[in-house]
């Protein structure tokens, strides 16, 4: 968008809306009784949503502070464990600002306008939306994996049930769980308002009758073991700074397949045996532009890791029969299926004894 596109304010009904009837400098500072637009503007704050929303939305703004979307504690917690040191002035702690840091969210980036990192701009002219913008907020950032898993747009790939058949946005199934729970959390699974196929499907749980497959398996794999099918999964993502000064990064191109492992997550929320994984998109010299050796103990977490993929089907190739699954090695981790340099990292995770054929 043009500069004077991103934050002009056209919208009658704005100025209705009880965002509109407080003034401008009540959310963005700056002086309104300046006459000319440098001394007005002098103070501004373009995006005031890490103050001024606590104003108002006290309760939810106190439970997003520790959510992942504005802690980035997931990244943090991966790289610490990993031996990474963090502590400012670090070569990873720079690396961690020019190419983790911008996945940061506000307020104002999901409710009123795009994120900052896909160039930011207003979603429509300056109205505050209570759900935000599937196409230029949930998907907009999260949109190389799930939102084409979930869309439908990976070559050959359904797209979700949900969507095919319902129309489902994201926030239809994520929506408490988005502001977080008040707790620090290092994955999303932690969080007790995560969503689960059993919120809906209640039946599934109630009424197994006439499904063997669902008396045999509820307890032992996830959904998705069953009803997901191929999804990306990526490696060996590089990053580094261009020549032009800009933080960029490479990486070799995915691969669309399915597995599935030992569960790294298992508790009593999720106590299934076997759960579908999904290449992390780093490697062991990922920030190695940064400095060598940052990340010292890498085997210390699998790569291949819990996944819940969003391109749910009914029918899926493995659950045609006890046997499309079982005794079909094609479908499990493997140790053949994880590089030499990651099998120490991945011990926990790859399936060392393959279900027999029923």
């Amino acid at each position: 968008m043009e500069v004077w596109q991103k934050v002009f304010v056209n919208n009658a009904e704005f100025v209705k809306d009880i965002h509109g009837k407080v003034g401008c400098v009540i959310c963005h500072g700056g002086d309104s009784k300046a006459p000319e637009k440098e001394t007005a503007h002098q103070g501004l704050v373009a995006d005031p949503s890490e103050v001024s929303c606590t104003t108002c939305h006290e309760n939810i703004a106190h439970m997003n502070e520790m959510s992942l979307h504005t802690t980035l504690s997931g990244f943090q917690y991966n790289l610490a464990a990993r031996g990474g040191d963090l502590s400012e002035g670090s070569p990873l702690h720079a690396a961690f600002s020019n190419h983790c840091q911008q996945c940061h969210t506000s307020c104002g980036q999901c409710h009123v306008s795009r994120p900052d990192e896909l160039g930011g701009g207003l979603v429509s002219e300056h109205e505050f939306r209570g759900t935000p913008s599937m196409q230029y907020n949930c998907v907009a950032c999260h949109g190389a994996r799930v939102g084409d898993e979930y869309l439908g747009k990976n070559e050959g790939i359904p797209g979700d049930v949900h969507w095919l058949k319902g129309g489902m946005t994201c926030t239809e199934c994520h929506s408490q769980e988005l502001h977080g729970s008040g707790q620090s959390v290092t994955t999303r699974y932690q969080n007790p308002y995560t969503v689960k196929c059993e919120d809906c499907h209640t039946d599934v749980w109630t009424n197994t009758e006439g499904n063997p497959q669902h008396e045999q398996h509820l307890g032992d794999l996830s959904c998705q073991v069953c009803h997901s099918v191929a999804y990306k999964n990526c490696y060996n993502c590089h990053i580094s700074i261009d020549q032009k000064g800009i933080p960029c990064l490479t990486s070799d191109p995915s691969e669309m397949h399915f597995e599935i492992g030992y569960n790294p997550l298992r508790s009593s929320e999720r106590s299934y045996k076997y759960v579908v994984l999904r290449h992390i998109p780093d490697c062991p010299d990922t920030c190695a532009y940064y400095g060598e050796n940052l990340l010292p103990d890498y085997n210390a977490l699998p790569t291949w890791k819990y996944a819940t993929p969003h391109n749910i089907q009914l029918k899926t190739p493995q659950n045609e029969s006890c046997d499309a699954c079982h005794g079909n090695r094609d479908l499990f981790l493997t140790e053949e299926d994880v590089s030499p340099a990651e099998r120490e990292a991945n011990k926990g995770v790859v399936v060392t004894e393959i279900p027999e054929p029923k």
